[in-house]
Protein backbone atom coordinates (compact mmCIF):
# COMPACT_ATOMS: atom_id res chain seq x y z
CA UNK A 1 0.00 0.00 0.00
CA UNK A 2 1.26 3.47 -0.79
CA UNK A 3 0.04 7.05 -0.57
CA UNK A 4 -1.86 8.35 -3.55
CA UNK A 5 0.05 10.05 -6.30
CA UNK A 6 -0.35 13.76 -6.88
CA UNK A 7 0.14 15.96 -9.89
CA UNK A 8 3.45 15.85 -11.72
CA UNK A 9 5.93 18.69 -11.20
CA UNK A 10 6.67 18.90 -14.94
CA UNK A 11 5.76 22.36 -16.29
CA UNK A 12 4.83 21.02 -19.72
CA UNK A 13 1.00 20.68 -19.85
CA UNK A 14 1.24 18.02 -22.57
CA UNK A 15 3.68 15.99 -20.45
CA UNK A 16 1.32 16.26 -17.50
CA UNK A 17 -1.52 15.00 -19.65
CA UNK A 18 0.52 12.09 -20.98
CA UNK A 19 1.65 11.05 -17.51
CA UNK A 20 -1.91 11.26 -16.17
CA UNK A 21 -3.20 9.25 -19.13
CA UNK A 22 -0.50 6.64 -18.56
CA UNK A 23 -1.36 6.37 -14.86
CA UNK A 24 -5.04 5.99 -15.66
CA UNK A 25 -4.33 3.27 -18.23
CA UNK A 26 -2.14 1.32 -15.80
CA UNK A 27 -4.75 1.65 -13.04
CA UNK A 28 -7.57 0.53 -15.36
CA UNK A 29 -5.59 -2.54 -16.44
CA UNK A 30 -4.82 -3.24 -12.78
CA UNK A 31 -8.51 -3.10 -11.85
CA UNK A 32 -9.50 -5.39 -14.72
CA UNK A 33 -6.84 -7.92 -13.78
CA UNK A 34 -7.91 -7.98 -10.14
CA UNK A 35 -11.61 -8.43 -10.86
CA UNK A 36 -10.80 -11.12 -13.43
CA UNK A 37 -8.80 -13.01 -10.79
CA UNK A 38 -11.58 -12.59 -8.22
CA UNK A 39 -14.13 -13.94 -10.71
CA UNK A 40 -11.96 -16.99 -11.39
CA UNK A 41 -11.45 -17.57 -7.66
CA UNK A 42 -15.17 -17.50 -6.97
CA UNK A 43 -15.82 -19.71 -9.99
CA UNK A 44 -13.51 -22.36 -8.52
CA UNK A 45 -15.09 -21.98 -5.08
CA UNK A 46 -18.60 -22.31 -6.51
CA UNK A 47 -17.59 -25.43 -8.46
CA UNK A 48 -16.25 -27.03 -5.27
CA UNK A 49 -19.47 -26.23 -3.38
CA UNK A 50 -21.71 -27.65 -6.09
CA UNK A 51 -20.09 -31.11 -5.93
CA UNK A 52 -21.48 -32.22 -2.51
CA UNK A 53 -24.84 -30.65 -3.35
CA UNK A 54 -25.13 -32.65 -6.56
CA UNK A 55 -23.61 -35.89 -5.25
CA UNK A 56 -25.00 -37.36 -2.00
CA UNK A 57 -22.21 -39.99 -1.82
CA UNK A 58 -19.58 -37.28 -1.99
CA UNK A 59 -21.46 -35.32 0.68
CA UNK A 60 -21.20 -38.36 2.95
CA UNK A 61 -17.49 -38.49 2.21
CA UNK A 62 -17.24 -34.84 3.27
CA UNK A 63 -19.00 -35.62 6.56
CA UNK A 64 -16.65 -38.52 7.28
CA UNK A 65 -13.37 -36.82 6.39
CA UNK A 66 -13.17 -33.76 8.61
CA UNK A 67 -9.38 -34.03 8.63
CA UNK A 68 -9.31 -32.67 5.07
CA UNK A 69 -11.03 -29.53 6.35
CA UNK A 70 -8.39 -29.11 9.06
CA UNK A 71 -5.57 -29.48 6.52
CA UNK A 72 -7.27 -26.90 4.28
CA UNK A 73 -7.42 -24.44 7.20
CA UNK A 74 -3.70 -24.86 7.92
CA UNK A 75 -2.73 -24.43 4.26
CA UNK A 76 -5.07 -21.44 3.95
CA UNK A 77 -3.55 -19.68 6.96
CA UNK A 78 0.06 -20.36 5.93
CA UNK A 79 -0.41 -19.13 2.36
CA UNK A 80 -2.49 -16.12 3.48
CA UNK A 81 0.25 -15.01 5.86
CA UNK A 82 2.92 -15.57 3.21
CA UNK A 83 1.07 -13.49 0.60
CA UNK A 84 0.20 -10.75 3.08
CA UNK A 85 3.60 -10.36 4.73
CA UNK A 86 6.08 -11.22 1.97
CA UNK A 87 6.00 -8.63 -0.80
CA UNK A 88 8.53 -10.51 -2.92
CA UNK A 89 6.37 -13.64 -2.98
CA UNK A 90 3.21 -11.89 -4.14
CA UNK A 91 5.06 -9.79 -6.74
CA UNK A 92 7.24 -12.51 -8.30
CA UNK A 93 5.80 -14.43 -11.24
CA UNK A 94 4.99 -17.35 -11.36
CA UNK A 95 5.40 -17.85 -7.59
CA UNK A 96 2.54 -15.45 -6.88
CA UNK A 97 0.17 -17.28 -9.23
CA UNK A 98 1.09 -20.65 -7.74
CA UNK A 99 0.51 -19.38 -4.19
CA UNK A 100 -2.77 -17.73 -5.20
CA UNK A 101 -3.91 -21.02 -6.76
CA UNK A 102 -3.09 -22.91 -3.54
CA UNK A 103 -4.85 -20.21 -1.54
CA UNK A 104 -7.96 -20.46 -3.74
CA UNK A 105 -8.08 -24.26 -3.59
CA UNK A 106 -7.73 -24.30 0.19
CA UNK A 107 -10.42 -21.60 0.60
CA UNK A 108 -12.70 -23.47 -1.82
CA UNK A 109 -12.20 -26.70 0.13
CA UNK A 110 -13.03 -24.98 3.42
CA UNK A 111 -16.14 -23.40 1.91
CA UNK A 112 -17.20 -26.73 0.43
CA UNK A 113 -17.06 -28.42 3.83
CA UNK A 114 -19.03 -25.58 5.43
CA UNK A 115 -21.78 -25.35 2.80
CA UNK A 116 -22.18 -29.14 2.81
CA UNK A 117 -23.67 -28.79 6.30
CA UNK A 118 -26.51 -26.56 5.05
CA UNK A 119 -29.47 -27.04 2.76
CA UNK A 120 -29.16 -26.05 -0.88
CA UNK A 121 -31.91 -23.44 -0.56
CA UNK A 122 -30.31 -21.66 2.40
CA UNK A 123 -26.95 -21.59 0.60
CA UNK A 124 -28.55 -20.12 -2.53
CA UNK A 125 -30.44 -17.51 -0.50
CA UNK A 126 -27.25 -16.40 1.28
CA UNK A 127 -25.45 -16.36 -2.07
CA UNK A 128 -28.10 -14.03 -3.54
CA UNK A 129 -27.99 -11.73 -0.51
CA UNK A 130 -24.18 -11.64 -0.66
CA UNK A 131 -24.22 -10.83 -4.37
CA UNK A 132 -26.65 -7.93 -3.91
CA UNK A 133 -24.85 -6.54 -0.85
CA UNK A 134 -21.37 -6.87 -2.38
CA UNK A 135 -22.45 -5.34 -5.68
CA UNK A 136 -24.05 -2.40 -3.86
CA UNK A 137 -20.94 -1.84 -1.73
CA UNK A 138 -18.63 -1.95 -4.76
CA UNK A 139 -20.76 0.59 -6.65
CA UNK A 140 -20.95 2.84 -3.58
CA UNK A 141 -17.19 2.71 -3.04
CA UNK A 142 -16.54 3.59 -6.69
CA UNK A 143 -19.04 6.47 -6.83
CA UNK A 144 -18.74 8.12 -3.41
CA UNK A 145 -16.48 11.14 -2.94
CA UNK A 146 -15.69 10.11 0.64
CA UNK A 147 -12.17 8.81 1.18
CA UNK A 148 -12.75 5.56 3.06
CA UNK A 149 -9.06 4.60 2.91
CA UNK A 150 -8.34 7.20 5.59
CA UNK A 151 -10.57 5.24 8.01
CA UNK A 152 -8.36 2.14 8.14
CA UNK A 153 -7.30 2.91 11.72
CA UNK A 154 -10.91 3.16 12.86
CA UNK A 155 -11.73 -0.12 11.14
CA UNK A 156 -8.84 -1.82 12.93
CA UNK A 157 -10.17 -0.68 16.31
CA UNK A 158 -13.67 -1.86 15.42
CA UNK A 159 -12.20 -5.21 14.38
CA UNK A 160 -10.53 -5.59 17.78
CA UNK A 161 -13.79 -4.75 19.54
CA UNK A 162 -15.66 -7.27 17.41
CA UNK A 163 -12.98 -9.89 18.07
CA UNK A 164 -13.39 -9.39 21.83
CA UNK A 165 -17.16 -9.63 21.51
CA UNK A 166 -16.76 -12.79 19.46
CA UNK A 167 -14.68 -14.43 22.16
CA UNK A 168 -17.29 -13.64 24.83
CA UNK A 169 -20.08 -14.74 22.49
CA UNK A 170 -18.32 -18.08 21.99
CA UNK A 171 -17.89 -18.59 25.73
CA UNK A 172 -21.51 -17.73 26.55
CA UNK A 173 -22.77 -19.83 23.64
CA UNK A 174 -20.89 -22.89 24.85
CA UNK A 175 -21.56 -22.35 28.55
CA UNK A 176 -25.15 -21.08 28.57
CA UNK A 177 -26.43 -22.01 25.09
CA UNK A 178 -27.02 -18.36 24.20
CA UNK A 179 -27.00 -19.05 20.47
CA UNK A 180 -28.49 -15.66 19.63
CA UNK A 181 -25.17 -14.06 20.58
CA UNK A 182 -23.48 -15.95 17.76
CA UNK A 183 -26.09 -14.61 15.32
CA UNK A 184 -25.49 -11.08 16.60
CA UNK A 185 -21.74 -11.55 16.16
CA UNK A 186 -22.22 -12.90 12.62
CA UNK A 187 -24.40 -9.92 11.68
CA UNK A 188 -21.89 -7.40 13.01
CA UNK A 189 -19.03 -9.26 11.30
CA UNK A 190 -20.90 -9.19 7.97
CA UNK A 191 -21.36 -5.42 8.29
CA UNK A 192 -17.68 -4.97 9.15
CA UNK A 193 -16.67 -7.02 6.11
CA UNK A 194 -18.83 -4.80 3.92
CA UNK A 195 -16.93 -1.75 5.20
CA UNK A 196 -13.65 -3.53 4.54
CA UNK A 197 -14.84 -4.37 1.03
CA UNK A 198 -15.58 -0.69 0.37
CA UNK A 199 -12.12 0.29 1.61
CA UNK A 200 -10.39 -2.39 -0.44
CA UNK A 201 -12.26 -1.31 -3.58
CA UNK A 202 -11.08 2.27 -3.10
CA UNK A 203 -7.52 1.05 -2.47
CA UNK A 204 -7.84 -0.81 -5.76
CA UNK A 205 -9.31 2.09 -7.73
CA UNK A 206 -6.67 4.57 -6.52
CA UNK A 207 -6.86 8.35 -6.36
CA UNK A 208 -7.39 8.38 -2.58
CA UNK A 209 -5.12 9.01 0.40
CA UNK A 210 -3.88 5.43 0.17
CA UNK A 211 -3.86 3.12 -2.82
CA UNK A 212 -2.48 -0.25 -3.84
CA UNK A 213 0.42 -0.51 -6.24
CA UNK A 214 -0.43 -2.15 -9.60
CA UNK A 215 2.24 -4.73 -8.74
CA UNK A 216 0.06 -5.95 -5.86
CA UNK A 217 -2.71 -7.42 -8.02
CA UNK A 218 -2.40 -10.77 -6.19
CA UNK A 219 -2.82 -9.13 -2.80
CA UNK A 220 -5.74 -7.02 -4.03
CA UNK A 221 -7.54 -10.06 -5.46
CA UNK A 222 -6.98 -12.00 -2.26
CA UNK A 223 -8.36 -9.20 -0.07
CA UNK A 224 -11.50 -8.60 -2.13
CA UNK A 225 -12.11 -12.35 -2.40
CA UNK A 226 -11.83 -12.74 1.39
CA UNK A 227 -14.12 -9.77 2.05
CA UNK A 228 -16.93 -11.19 -0.09
CA UNK A 229 -16.38 -14.77 1.09
CA UNK A 230 -16.54 -13.71 4.73
CA UNK A 231 -19.78 -11.80 4.08
CA UNK A 232 -21.25 -14.97 2.59
CA UNK A 233 -20.12 -17.19 5.48
CA UNK A 234 -21.39 -14.76 8.12
CA UNK A 235 -24.78 -14.55 6.40
CA UNK A 236 -24.81 -18.34 6.23
CA UNK A 237 -24.36 -18.45 9.99
CA UNK A 238 -27.47 -16.28 10.36
CA UNK A 239 -29.81 -17.57 7.67
CA UNK A 240 -28.43 -21.02 6.92
CA UNK A 241 -30.44 -24.09 7.81
CA UNK A 242 -28.71 -27.36 8.62
CA UNK A 243 -29.41 -30.53 6.71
Amino acid sequence: MEQGYGATTNDDPEAKYNIHFSNQSVRAAFVRKVFMLVTIMFGITAAFCVIPMASPPFREWVYNNFWVYLIAIIVFLVVSIALSCCGNLRRTFPTNIILLTIFTLSAATMTMFITACYTVYSVLICLCITTVCSGSVVIFAMKTKSDLTSKIGIMFMLSMVLFSFGMFALIFTLAFKWYFLYSVYSGLAALLMMFYLAIDVQLLMGGRKYELSPEDYIFAAMEIFLDILNIFLMLLNIFGRGR
